[in-house]
């Protein structure tokens, strides 16, 4: 093995655990709180028994936190088994010494994931930590900050160590991981604010949570708060009004999943603080494992084809890219130095060694050295102690550096500051780099600053170059910050090109009303050949904040006008032209009220360009509560637009043992239908519909609800308004692939069919409860649903429900229920049915916890397929439910019921009467479930059907159990 010589080890601090979100995080401030209260004087009696008078910080308080499931269940195809640990251990051994343990059973490993909510992983660590040391074992992240031409940070299993003594830190940590890192950049999209794909070819993948880095325009962005992340699938969502367009660059940075690329990792740093001194060393060696990667997926025709491998092209015998087993390794130190609280010095050094192919003698890889230095006579921002700064700043980067890979926080070869600020390509750029800069700061009076500043960039044989002269005049207080700038930069690459510029900002901080304003002007002529072009660029944005304590509200206006000209010898050949000509309105607000809170963004964006005309795009969202219990009104409004390339999300079905799940698919309606006894799936969660491919969409969705108490409202006491409730819903969602861009969602169903996919619903209810005991409801709802799916599934559902009960006394409750439901199927085949049911029990508590609970039911349905062969069927159940409930700690029942089906003709959708065939279904079910005490509880349910409708006797056992620790 290959590796650069440490400096010294290193800090580890930085260096932190994977966490799964369910179990709790270690806090000391709750083991102070039980100090207080074991404390003397406490009055507890239990704790004034048992415990000392004055409390022993001696003594180890550990806390532990967890669960163990155990899943059975044995249907007719066989056994599914599943089971669950999650046990985590924290707390204090000694006055300084902490514990943290977590370990993770779920029988699943970290990257397989195929739901849309990252679920718990496989996971186990131990990590003990005291004021001098710290050791770590197991899943652990390693990340290292330190170096500003050098980041390094990874997910891996393995092992962590920091030794800790008066301002000085050592830490090192080795693991093995199948990881890899990948990064893009990619413009924005005008109007798209959520689901950018992080996989250039917009594929699925598993991304390592919290492994990402994202910058907007250069400027790095927070997570949660900026952005969100759908790990599962590598999505990227824009976030706290964020909405980038067509002139903004996006570069992400993340780690993924890839099985069988095998790495193992070493790392090192160390750090020295002292009052004037800071010093840092940090290093790390990753390589692929090529002996296990041979034992797993690399055989002996691709292993020796590697050791032959002279650097060409390489396939496998699948006539796939073969993969080269890889070797990183970085090696960095730092100083710092302060005097007086504003002299300051930073010097960095960095060694790079590649190596593209390990296996083999005949390739390498680049190997290379980076300078940076920083100095400056006042670091401090207002100079305080003298009106007159000099700043010094630069850098060398060997072309064997490879300074694009694992870049650290100084970020001065970032390629949209290149393009940015010196008018240079970072893709041909190519030999050794070399940066100087050289500033003059100035305080000029109160609040007043100035700042002249020169830089160069360069390549070692000046194939390349560029020079930036930039003045600078600065206003700031509390009040207010303004700046003001002129910069010109000259540059030579594939063309020369000079470029004059000015740009400005202004920004009050402090009041109610808060106006802001930038604008940034450039003009630049290139000479390719003697080939002449000008360029004019202004962007402007100006806008202001309404501000108060509960709400605020925003407004902008930004405009951007890109034109060229192109210029023959002396002559004009023709007049500008708007290549780009764009108009961007922004509005937002916030409220946060007792009874309502509101929270909203809307932009709209017209832009003109040569090449695609004009083009109008919005995006916006909508979200506001409103009302409480008390006011007797309640409800909400959700409202969102926009264009995304995120594809179709569809319910996730696992195949699971033969009749052990409580999923079914029906062949002849082409749908999975839940909650059945003899399932062969389970329910997973929502994932990504990948079939359909990475396209950019249309989406609008609209949500309201509301609720309404006349009685609490009007304080009404007595008649009918005292004892109804009114409630309504409607959610309608809509999404179009085909070019149309959808602004609101469809509200009638006529409308849904000319989108992609969509969905309309709503359900309204009128409830009366009677302090006597009476109680009625009707409730009407509707749902039309379109998917996007091979099969064109389009289906429309509408019932009436009609609800009457009379509860008796607390011993006696009888009711009945009505339901008549329509629905209207497009899938396989067109089927169009009607079904009518009525149910009515009897609740009758008994003494010592037991109930008896005898119920009917009738259910009749109808239809007719495209074909117009007409089906139809009855069914009517009996059914006697006797259960037992005890104070909470036991909860069962066991029910027998018969169940007679009668079909009239045609073949019967399963869920036309509820999944029972033509003839006797005799059901017996029992439950139990017992919380045996705080720690333990247990269930067990049995499912038996027989009879002539069914082709064989079903049975399904399900047995769980479940510790808490």
């Amino acid at each position: 093995m290959r590796s650069i010589p440490c400096l010294g080890l290193l800090l580890a601090s930085l260096a932190f655990a994977l966490d799964v979100d369910s179990l709790p995080v270690w806090d000391s401030s709750i083991l102070a709180k039980n100090g207080l209260e074991n404390a003397s004087g406490a009055t507890s009696l239990v704790a004034t028994k048992d415990a000392p008078e004055a409390s022993d910080s001696s003594h180890a308080e550990i806390e532990t936190h967890g669960y163990k499931t155990m899943q059975v269940t044995v249907g007719d195809g066989g056994t599914q088994v599943d089971q669950e640990l999650r046990l985590s251990i924290q707390g204090r051994l000694t006055d300084s010494v902490y514990i943290d343990a977590l370990l993770s059973d779920v029988d699943r490993k970290a990257g397989d994931q195929t739901t849309a909510t990252l679920q718990d992983v496989d996971q186990i660590y131990f990590r003990v930590e005291s004021p001098y040391a710290m050791l770590h074992l197991g899943d652990l992240t390693w990340t290292d900050n330190s170096m500003g031409l050098t980041s390094f940070s990874r997910s891996t299993l393995g092992a962590m160590a920091t030794l800790r003594y008066h301002g000085s830190e050592v830490s090192g940590a080795w693991g093995t991981d199948e990881v890899t890192r990948y990064s893009r950049s990619f413009s924005g999209v005008q109007g798209q604010r959520e689901g950018y794909h992080l996989d250039e070819a917009g594929g699925f993948i598993s991304v390592v949570p919290n492994s990402e880095k994202v910058w907007l325009n250069g400027v790095e962005l927070v997570r949660n708060r900026d952005y969100e992340v759908n790990y599962a699938g590598g999505l990227l969502d824009f976030k706290n009004g964020i909405i980038p367009g067509t002139d903004d660059d996006v570069r992400v940075e993340y780690d993924a999943y890839l099985n069988d690329d095998i790495y193992t990792m070493y790392a090192a740093r160390g750090s020295l603080r002292l009052e004037n001194v800071f010093f840092d060393v940090a290093g790390f060696h990753l390589e692929n494992d090529v002996d296990r990667m041979r034992k797993s997926s690399l055989d002996s025709t691709a292993y020796e084809q590697l050791k032959n491998d002279r650097g060409g092209e390489l396939k496998d015998s699948l006539d796939q890219d073969l993969h080269r087993p890889k070797m990183s390794e970085r090696l960095g130190a730092r100083l710092r130095l302060q005097a007086e609280h504003r002299f300051y010095a930073d010097v960095e050094l960095g060694l790079n060694r590649m190596d593209s192919n390990t296996v083999s003698k005949n390739v390498g890889g680049p190997s290379g050295r980076a300078f940076r230095w920083f100095v400056t006579t006042d670091s401090t921002q207002n100079m305080n102690a003298f009106p007159v700064a000099l700043l010094v700043h630069g850098n060398y980067v060997q072309e064997g550096f490879a300074i694009s890979e694992f870049s650290g926080t100084e970020r001065d070869w970032d390629a949209y500051a290149l393009r940015n600020e010196w008018d240079l390509d970072s893709a041909l750029l190519k030999g050794d780099l070399r940066y100087d800069e050289l500033a003059l700061r100035i305080r000029l009076g109160k609040d007043w600053f100035g700042t002249a500043k020169w830089g160069y960039r360069r390549g070692d044989d000046e194939r390349w170059n560029s020079s930036r002269s930039q003045f600078s005049l600065v206003h700031r207080n509390l009040n207010a910050a303004s700046e003001f700038t002129a910069a010109y930069v000259s540059s030579s690459q594939e063309v020369d090109q000079k470029r004059y510029q000015g740009s400005f900002s202004s920004e009050f901080l402090r009041g109610f009303f808060r106006p802001f304003g930038s604008g940034d002007v450039r003009y630049s002529v290139r000479d390719s050949l003697g080939y002449k072009t000008e360029r004019g660029y202004a962007k402007t944005a100006v806008g202001a904040t309404l501000n108060e304590d509960l709400w605020n509200v925003k407004e902008s206006v930004g405009t951007l006008t890109v034109r060229k000209h192109d210029i023959s010898g002396r002559s004009r050949d023709e007049d500008w032209r708007d290549s780009v000509s764009s108009v961007t309105w922004t509005q937002s607000a916030e409220a946060n009220f007792r009874n309502f809170n509101l929270s909203h963004l809307l932009q709209y964006s017209h832009a003109v360009t040569d090449s695609l005309g004009a083009s109008d795009s919005w995006v916006g969202d909508l979200t506001t509560n409103f009302g409480d219990d008390d006011m007797g009104v309640q409800g909400s409004v959700t409202y969102s637009f926009g264009m995304t390339s995120e594809q179709t999300y569809t319910a996730i079905y696992k195949a699971v043992a033969k009749g052990t799940g409580d999923v079914r698919y029906d062949s002849l309606t082409g749908t999975f239908i839940e909650g059945v006894d003899n399932g062969d799936f389970v329910y997973e969660g929502m994932g990504r519909n990948d079939s359909v491919g990475a396209v950019l969409s249309s989406n609008a969705t609209f949500e309201a609800s509301l609720e309404w108490n006349p009685g609490v409202s009007l304080g009404i006491t007595q008649g009918l308004l005292r004892d109804i409730t009114l409630s309504a819903s409607f959610h309608s969602e809509a999404e179009d692939t085909t070019g149309k861009k959808i602004y609101f969602p469809p509200i009638m169903t006529s409308s849904l069919r000319n989108v992609t996919a969509g969905t309309v619903s709503w359900e309204a209810s009128l409830a009366w409860d009677h302090p006597s005991g009476a109680s009625a409801m009707y409730s009407p709802s509707a749902s039309y649903e379109k998917k996007m799916s091979s099969i064109g599934y389009y289906q429309d559902m509408f019932d009436h429900k009609l609800m009457a009960g009379f509860k008796i006394n607390e011993d006696h409750y009888v009711g009945v229920e009505n339901v008549l439901e329509t629905v209207r199927l497009t899938a396989l085949q067109k089927l169009d049915w009607n079904i009518w049911e009525i149910t009515g029990k009897y609740i009758w508590k008994l003494p010592a916890g037991f109930s008896l609970e005898p119920r009917v039911r009738y259910r009749e349905g109808s239809g007719e397929d495209d074909l117009k062969t007409s089906f139809g069927a009855h069914l009517w159940e009996e059914e006697l439910r006797v259960g037992y409930e005890r104070d909470g700690v036991v909860d069962g029942h066991i029910s027998f019921a018969s169940i007679q089906m009668d079909r009239h003709d045609g073949t019967i959708p399963y869920q036309m009467m509820s999944g029972f065939g033509d003839g006797v279904t005799y059901r017996l079910e029992t439950m139990v479930s017992v919380e045996v005490n705080n720690f333990l509880s247990l269930s067990l349910r049995y499912i038996l059907r027989f009879g002539d409708a069914e082709e064989n006797v079903f049975q399904k056992l399900a047995s769980e159990a479940k510790a808490f620790f």
